[in-house]
């Protein structure tokens, strides 16, 4: 994880609207990194990732998709998610994936080929 740098924590928009960090547990193969988040709350449609300048940023809006009812009780605040990572240019972007199942984002980031870690056979005499 020691490649993979956080950005930022919790951020408000120039809009008022207020983001938190979601947690990421972050898993490193020898091949890949990945990223997990939990986004309760949010629909798959409503993500963004993208990656700029070597930063993936992760955003994710809970919109209130329910009309036609009187609120008699409010207890669930709705939570927008944002998140960076500085990627230091070990991932190969081309190649990132992402799975949405259930609040949870999975995405996989391949380590770009000079970042692999390879083993050498070495013959001992």
């Amino acid at each position: 994880m020691n490649e993979l740098q956080t950005q930022d924590k919790n951020v408000e928009s120039t809009r008022g609207y207020a983001y938190i960090a979601p947690e990421c547990d972050i898993i490193e193969t020898d091949s890949e990194y990945q990223m997990i988040y939990d986004l309760p709350g949010i629909e798959k449609e409503n993500i963004s990732i993208k990656v700029e300048k070597d930063v993936l940023t992760v955003t994710a809006e809970c919109k209130n998709a329910a009309e036609g009812y009187t609120l008699i009780a409010g207890e669930f605040a709705p939570t927008n998610y944002t998140r960076s990572f500085n990627l230091n240019n070990i991932v190969d972007t081309t190649k990132i994936q992402a799975d949405y199942t259930d609040g949870t984002l999975k995405l996989t980031l391949p380590k770009k080929e000079e970042q692999k870690t390879k083993e050498i056979k070495i013959n001992i005499a």
